[in-house]
């Protein structure tokens, strides 16, 4: 049982408030004493007073309590068992303090007969062992709260790896399909497609476990833009407008590539020569502000089931950033803009 305890705790910890609240109840004991009985009998007093106190408390706090008042069908055993011990206790500590009083042939200054000074101890003891249920109840309330948030924890950690495991393989696939494209026409964009491709790889699988610099995120954008763009022949309007000077900044991975992708989508770039895409990327007062803009035209169908975009980012947003970011989209009638500002405070 012991044992069991020592695991739900840390050891040191645990054990050095333990010896703490001892040492600080035999001071206290030996204190009132000292003004009432001489010195010998003070500390034989407190050691027979401490030594049952002991006893009762970690028979409260290491059984009674985890083994009966937590299963609630056992609490009536529970108050059976706290009467029992506590009148056995008393007995005790009354049996010592008898024997020590006639051995130091002491005479107690208040008038209390003896039946009165065993009520005392027994209400004396009672409080006692509530004492030590109560500290275990609590102890046991903060341990599940404190496991409960370590699953809490958990559980966000496990779902953005998630959310990010869905993320990469879907702006993987749509790069594959550039470079599949490129070399169909036996491109010579093709090797330099490749070599941005592996950039991109090395990123996402080595570099996004944890934040990013600001600066890769921007080189990311940026190679994927690059990427995008040869697989056309003739040029498309897709600009990214970087107003960030080099910061020491660290965000969430792969946040603004998904948006590029939903409004590469979209636009009808590539079918339109009118179609556009335009990213601005500026640093205002602390905010990171993320703006795309992209025209409205026709897309495949057939990608939309392989949009995972903008619910993702909203869950991871709302993950990481909860309480410091807005994300704003307005779906107008040629076009649809999109704002994302991140606290970076």
């Amino acid at each position: 049982m012991t044992k069991n305890i020592f695991n739900n705790h840390n050891k040191t910890g645990f054990l050095g408030l333990h010896v703490s609240f001892w040492i600080v109840i035999f001071c206290l004991s030996i204190y009132f004493m000292a003004l009432l009985a001489n010195e010998s009998f003070v500390y034989q007093h407190s050691l027979v007073l401490l030594v049952v106190n002991m006893l009762l408390f970690y028979i409260c706090y290491s059984w009674i309590v985890p083994v009966y008042i937590q299963k609630k069908k056992k609490f009536k055993t529970a108050i059976g068992l706290i009467f029992i011990f506590v009148i056995i206790i008393t007995v005790l500590r009354a049996a010592g303090d008898r024997y020590l009083i006639n051995k130091f042939n002491w005479e107690p200054i208040y008038n209390f007969p003896r039946r009165g000074r065993f009520i005392l101890m027994l209400l004396g003891e009672t409080a006692f062992s509530t004492f030590a249920i109560l500290i275990r109840l609590v102890a046991d309330s903060y341990e599940n709260k404190r496991r409960m948030a370590d699953l809490e924890k958990l559980q966000l950690n496990t779902e953005l790896q998630f959310l990010k495991a869905q993320m990469s393989p879907h702006f993987l696939f749509n790069s594959i399909n550039n470079i599949y494209s490129l070399v169909l026409l036996k491109s010579n964009k093709a090797p330099e497609a490749l070599m941005r491709l592996s950039g991109l790889l090395r990123y996402s699988l080595y570099d996004c476990h944890d934040k990013v610099s600001l600066q890769q995120e921007i080189e990311a954008i940026e190679s994927y833009i690059e990427l995008f763009k040869l697989k056309y022949e003739e040029d498309v309007l897709l600009d990214f407008i970087n107003n960030v000077e080099m910061t020491d900044y660290q965000i969430e991975p792969l946040l603004y590539i998904p948006l590029l992708e939903n409004a590469l989508k979209y636009s009808g770039i590539g079918n339109n020569p009118s179609s556009f895409v335009q990213l601005k990327l500026t640093i205002d007062n602390d905010k990171l502000i993320f703006r795309v803009v992209n025209s409205k035209g026709n897309y495949n169908k057939l990608q939309e089931a392989s949009g995972i975009g903008l619910n993702n980012i909203k869950k991871r947003l709302e993950n990481i950033y909860k309480g410091r970011y807005t994300f704003n989209i307005i779906d107008g009638e040629n076009n649809f803009d999109v704002t994302l500002k991140i606290n970076l405070q």
